[in-house]
């Protein structure tokens, strides 16, 4: 059984993936032809209800002939965004803090 954090992740990636093959107006049968990969465990994959390996994202990505690193960052482009945004607003609320000290 997987924890939501990790269903949470599994979605991500699997929406990641699924929009590249979209913007490549690549088919679930077109991927099942090229790589041998079974369309329906892609679909499962792509809407995060099936757990994925390095391994067979990689596979993916070669066949959608992208770099890897591309999902992880279309992926968690948006949690990353918000965790410099958080750290933003933790610097400015320790200066407006020391502002208000003075």
């Amino acid at each position: 059984m997987t924890s939501k954090n990790e269903s949470d992740i599994y979605e991500k990636i699997g929406s990641a993936l699924k929009a590249i093959r979209k913007e490549k107006k690549l088919t679930l049968q077109d991927i099942e032809a090229h790589s041998g990969l079974n369309r329906s465990t892609v679909s499962l994959i792509e809407r995060g209800m099936q757990n994925v390996s390095i391994g067979w994202i990689v596979h993916y990505c070669n066949t959608l002939d992208i770099d890897p690193a591309e999902v992880f960052v279309r992926a968690f482009r948006e949690d990353f965004q918000n965790q410099q945004l958080n750290k933003i607003f933790e610097r400015f609320d320790a200066y407006e803090a020391k502002k208000d000290e003075t």
